[in-house]
């Protein structure tokens, strides 16, 4: 069936040298620029029938005069209504749809996690959204609290994405191999597995007279994530040593707290940072992350951060840092990609 005609009215201010463009017919641009119309408000105030007038005289091709006269006086965007909505395959929507953090109910039950003076009302979604994206199976959080329920809802929704995938291809979608949109085209069915064992090591020494930590596991036992969180009420430099053989590697981690867990060595930040690198960047997977909290405005983590290209530990192989503008504390975040020689992303097409 047709679709319903769209209520979209362009507004005056539109540009007509961009729509012509997207007509395919920019060559008249110069013509509208001498009778100097230089948006759809001015072909507009011409009036209906001037304006029909003056572009059945330009002779556009390929029926580009009635739709742009479309354009400025009807709704619709200038064709008989939008296209309809894309058809899905039984199953296709349950990918999108597996996302649970941010409704109303979930934000209510993290709600005794949260800490404003841990400044982490953003930097959770942030957290969540990076864990969805790049899908890692073993985490570590240093310094407990609010994210930890991101960081586990995102790994328990990256399973459900996973199982929803594999439905998806089991269903025989896109029976045509060649087509990009086929199951046997479109995924790397190798990288669905394992995301059922995902779990997030949560690392707090309670040193931070703001924690949250003491509400984590009721909370998470509320949203039914709990199986994928372990909880160590330990030093974080003790744990790390001690669970090489439980946990060689760990593909995502996030250090909330940096001077709690890594204390200045000799009166140095720097060198007490560096010292904790040295212990925990051993333990990230080839191509794994590293986030760290409030790096930007504060001068003792601001040195660190301007050396970590020459650290001995590392170097990164790559490093990019976001600020909060509106705050003064707990404002910014720092990500860090272990990139090792001879590592590099897969290439699976020659177009995008």
């Amino acid at each position: 069936p047709r679709a319903t005609r769209g209520g979209m009215r362009l507004h005056p201010s539109t540009p007509l040298k961009g729509l012509l463009r997207c007509l395919d017919v920019e060559f008249f641009a110069a013509t509208f620029d001498d009778e100097g119309l230089a948006t759809l408000g001015d072909l507009r105030d011409l009036g209906e029938d001037a304006a029909g007038e003056f572009l059945a005289a330009l002779s556009m091709p390929r029926g580009a005069d009635m739709r742009l006269l479309a354009f400025t006086f009807r709704e619709g965007a200038g064709t008989d209504g939008p296209p309809p909505a894309p058809a899905h395959a039984p199953g296709e929507l349950e990918v999108a749809a597996s996302g649970r953090a941010f409704d109303r109910a979930w934000l209510e039950a993290v709600a005794p996690l949260y800490s404003r003076h841990m400044g982490c009302e953003n930097m959770g979604p942030l957290l969540y959204s990076l864990a969805r994206f790049l899908k890692p199976r073993s985490c570590l959080e240093i310094g407990a609290g609010y994210t930890s329920a991101f960081l586990l809802q995102a790994l328990h929704d990256n399973a459900a994405e996973a199982e929803a995938w594999r439905r998806w291809i089991g269903g025989g979608v896109g029976a045509d191999a060649g087509s990009a949109a086929s199951s046997s085209g479109w995924l790397v069915e190798e990288a669905l597995a394992g995301f059922e064992d995902s779990t997030l090591h949560c690392v707090d020494n309670l040193a931070h007279e703001g924690t949250t930590t003491w509400h984590l596991l009721d909370v998470a036992r509320a949203l039914a994530i709990d199986g994928r969180l372990r909880l160590h009420l330990d030093d974080a430099r003790a744990f790390l040593r001690e669970s090489t053989e439980a946990v060689p590697e760990f593909d995502f981690v996030w250090l909330d707290g940096l001077l709690d867990f890594a204390p200045p060595r000799g009166g140095s930040v720097k060198a007490g940072i560096d010292a904790f690198f040295g212990e925990v960047w051993p333990r990230v997977a080839p191509g794994g992350y590293v986030l760290l909290h409030s790096t930007l405005t504060n001068s003792a983590a601001r040195e660190w951060l301007g050396s970590v290209h020459d650290a001995s530990w590392g170097p990164p192989g790559g490093v990019l840092s976001l600020l909060e503008p509106h705050k003064r504390f707990q404002n910014s975040t720092t990500l860090l990609q272990k990139r090792p020689a001879g590592y590099a992303e897969p290439v699976y097409s020659k177009l995008p």
